[in-house]
């Protein structure tokens, strides 16, 4: 136990068998706890005369308490090398780890002796090992939750007897943006983005791959792997980089199973990281193109331009083929699927920079199961925009910014699930707006930019008396205009 510690801390590059076998320590660690609370229960049971014979077993006991902890010390170690763990509660951690398997074996050896004095030194021992075991269990729960894990939510009578302060309130994180021109863009933008998504794994407690990305300093230093983040160039940032790996993929972030970003949030992070990622400065300091407009319309409170919380429909559909799932994601198409329970899909073009139709055709396999189509900022071609009419079990369909037209819509008039169409950007005019008429569960439409007038909208509106015809206006700050506005 005290002679490997030396040996691992002068290796430079931990091979990947000591990482590995350093995984199994939360598993290991529970058994020696296992052996000294048996131990330690049946000691206090035993003092009764009826019940001492139960002291014979205590030996074999802490035997294989020691030996236990023993090995989760060794494993606890390889597993310290993986990196992104605070120091000081690491080695608190580490020492008090070592404590129990020192005070485990020492207690082991006084059982067994037959010496009267050692004898009576035992329970002293014994009942230190106890401590240290809850001790160490205690900063090992540190650094995998947090050091407020346990008090979190401890009632405040409690907390006055612990002496611990009076719990604070979580502050909110994000202030309301009224006009997003005025707002600051990493304090009201990119901040509260990480946030959600990140700084759980990335802070100064928890440092996963030894990154920090809880303020400006640490977000600039970067991992273990080196910066993060060129600023002007989002191409060639790692955090660019890992949001746009697949999912299954073992680098994506966040990992598989975390919160991830919505399109706007990662659209916005490169738009932040490619204007030079600055930290003090307004939206209106910086160069917004026409594209990125409505993207960061949508963080102003209240917008409601994407609504990733409702919930589709469930529909019954075999599973994707995964041949043409991997077909996509070889050109960085994003496939998600929507949850666990269904076979439903998502399937994001954001990463994408071209889409020719003789790609159309890697469309056609995954149309029953595809619900969220986003297509935003591309070229369209005539074959795409056909195999796009043919994904019947549509909700959402992103085009805005796109080279639709009116001739275009009618081949996308037989979606007849689609509730949510986004046509922003796009020279779409009252003529091609009729054929939109058959979209009978059409909740919303977004025609900001566009060629449709008022009294086009208007005319729609008769047909689907239902749905929110949103013609927004010339400004990011402004209010929209709605044809129609369900109370």
């Amino acid at each position: 136990m005290f002679t490997i510690t030396p040996i691992l801390g002068q290796i430079e590059n931990i091979p990947e068998w000591i990482l590995f076998l350093g995984r199994f320590h939360p598993l290991i660690v529970h058994f020696p706890i296992g052996m000294v609370i048996m131990a330690a229960i049946i000691e206090v049971f035993a003092r009764s005369p009826k019940l001492q014979s139960l002291r014979e077993a205590n030996s074999f006991i802490l035997l294989w308490g020691a030996l236990g902890a023993t090995v989760a010390c060794i494993a606890g170690f390889m597993l310290s090398k993986s990196g992104g763990y605070d120091k000081v509660s690491l080695k608190t951690h580490e020492w008090l780890g070592y404590g129990v398997a020192a005070s485990c074996w020492f207690a082991y050896f006084l059982k067994r002796s037959q010496t009267t004095i050692l004898h009576k030194i035992y329970t002293p021992i014994f009942t230190g090992c106890v401590f240290l075991i809850f001790a160490a269990g205690h900063y090992g729960g540190n650094l995998t939750h947090g050091s407020d894990y346990l008090t979190q939510y401890m009632p405040q009578p409690i907390r006055s007897l612990a002496g611990l302060p009076v719990q604070k309130k979580e502050k909110q994180t994000t202030r309301k943006i009224t006009d997003i021109n005025q707002a600051l863009v990493f304090e009201d933008l990119v901040q509260p983005a990480l946030e959600q998504t990140c700084i759980s794994c990335h802070n100064p407690e928890k440092q996963k791959g030894d990154l920090r990305m809880d303020t400006p300093k640490m977000l600039l230093k970067g991992g273990k792997n080196g910066p993060i983040l060129v600023a002007g160039k989002a191409e060639d940032s790692e955090m660019i980089k890992r949001i746009h790996l697949p999912l299954e993929d073992d680098d994506h972030m966040p990992p598989k199973g975390k919160t991830q970003l919505s399109d706007n949030q990662m659209a916005m992070l490169i738009w932040w990281i490619n204007e030079g990622a600055p930290f003090n400065k307004k939206i209106s300091d910086l160069t917004v193109s026409e594209d990125m407009k409505p993207v960061l319309a949508s963080f102003i409170s209240g917008a409601n331009t994407e609504n990733k919380e409702d919930k589709p429909d469930i529909i019954n559909v075999p599973k994707a083929d995964a041949k043409a799932i991997d077909a996509l994601r070889k050109i960085n198409v994003f496939v998600m699927p929507i949850a666990q329970e269904n076979n439903l899909l998502e399937i994001s073009f954001i990463n994408v920079k071209t889409f020719t139709d003789e790609k159309a055709t890697l469309l056609s396999p995954v149309s029953l199961q595809t619900i969220w189509l986003k297509m935003s900022h591309l070229a369209i071609g005539e074959k795409t925009i056909t195999e796009i009419g043919k994904f019947n079990n549509l909700t959402r369909l992103h085009l805005e910014y796109t080279n639709i037209t009116d001739v275009d819509l009618k081949k996308i008039k037989g979606l007849n699930s689609l509730e949510y169409l986004n046509l922003i950007g796009t020279s779409v005019s009252d003529i091609g707006l009729k054929e939109l008429a058959s979209l009978k569960k059409l909740k919303k439409l977004y025609l900001w930019q566009t060629k449709v007038t008022p009294q086009g909208a208007a005319e729609l509106q008769k047909a689907l008396p239902e749905t929110e015809i949103n013609l927004g206006d010339d400004s990011m700050s402004g209010t929209a205009r709605l044809i129609s506005e369900k109370k």
